[in-house]
């Protein structure tokens, strides 16, 4: 059944579909790992893979674009989720060319602090 299921998503790609989009997140300090994450999306299909963080989980934060810091309006609520390491996720109800940040925890920092902006805004 697995096999099946893979060959519906393969088999518009060998007709030419669009190849998706990868988004990979790897931040080390001090030659730590920090985090590092995959998230591809291919059509209605998002997969998010955790291969390492810090605290064991990655926290990701799923947006629409329209949820952008300087937009009032959100087609739907922000989705938050957190991901086990060395695990994968998939969604196929995610809006179309969403945005995404991922953390080692549940507080925004660096560049996920202007997502976490979005979403306080947004949820006014």
């Amino acid at each position: 059944m697995n096999k099946f299921v893979a060959l519906l998503f393969l088999l518009p790609c060998l007709a030419g579909c669009e190849q998706g989009r990868t988004v990979v997140v790897h931040t080390i300090v001090n030659g730590q790992d920090v985090i590092f994450s995959k998230v591809h999306a291919v059509g209605q299909l998002a997969t998010f893979r955790c291969i390492s963080s810090q605290s064991g989980d990655c926290h990701y934060t799923v947006l629409a674009n329209d949820c952008a810091p300087a937009s009032a309006a959100c087609a739907m609520p922000p989705k938050m989720f957190a991901v086990h390491e060395g695990d994968t996720m998939s969604f196929t109800s995610l809006p179309q060319g969403f945005q995404s940040c991922v953390t080692p925890t549940t507080k925004p920092d660096g560049d996920c602090a202007q997502l976490a902006a979005a979403i306080t805004y947004a949820a006014r």
